[in-house]
């Protein structure tokens, strides 16, 4: 039998327990909400020749595609007019423009590819210098591009430099592709005193031949 003590206590015994099942759920519930509000605002996958613009066309896709990158999420990126905008504004060299920037469903990088100006001229004297197939450090290759803009901004003493990382390793061919098709698109919106002379990405490095079973060599 329960004592009158005990009685006049149930009330507010049932009433402080609903009360924490209540804070409980409410918690969940905003945890929830904070969940489904950063998968809102996560960038939506992509099939690869949708990202950057276009650059990736349907053999550089079909190398990643191998390597499981057919799918992709873009983030980070600037577009070659809006870089080109701020390079030609940018009186000093170092500030980088990411135009490329790819991350897989779990938000690890699978490529990049940024530009910025550099305070020396393209070795050599010429209007393009491209390496590839020689990763130096994060980078999977680099275009130099000779670019003068006003005499401040000379050629003869600034350069446009394009760089790419990659840890999908797609073909060092389509690495030059990649390379050469992005910074015809940044400089083609800038006004460079002589436009720069691009080569050929065969010329750059020959494309892969398949083997047997249909594999491309890195």
């Amino acid at each position: 039998m329960l004592t009158r003590r005990f009685r006049r206590l149930l009330p507010a015994a049932c009433a402080l327990a609903s009360a924490l099942t209540l804070a409980g759920c409410g918690g969940d519930g905003e945890k929830s909400e904070d969940n489904d509000a950063s998968a809102k605002n996560r960038p939506a996958e992509v099939r690869l020749e949708e990202a950057c613009g276009g650059v990736f066309d349907k053999e550089i896709a079909a190398e990643a595609a191998r390597s499981g990158a057919d799918r992709v999420t873009p983030v980070k990126s600037e577009s070659p007019a809006e870089a080109a905008a701020g390079l030609s504004k940018e009186t000093t060299w170092g500030t980088g423009h990411d135009l490329c920037f790819l991350e897989n469903g779990r938000g690890d990088e699978l490529m990049s590819l940024d530009v910025a100006w550099v305070a020396h001229r393209v070795p050599g004297g010429d209007s393009v210098r491209a390496t590839v197939g020689k990763p130096i450090g994060g980078s999977a290759g680099s275009l130099e591009v000779r670019c003068g803009l006003n005499e401040r901004r000379t050629g003869d003493r600034y350069a446009l430099e394009f760089k790419l990382r990659d840890a999908v390793t797609v073909s060092a061919h389509s690495h030059a592709k990649l390379l050469i098709a992005t910074a015809k698109k940044v400089t083609s919106a800038m006004a460079c005193q002589e436009q720069p002379e691009y080569p050929a990405p065969e010329s750059v490095a020959p494309a892969p031949r398949p083997d047997k079973y249909g594999r491309v060599a890195r």
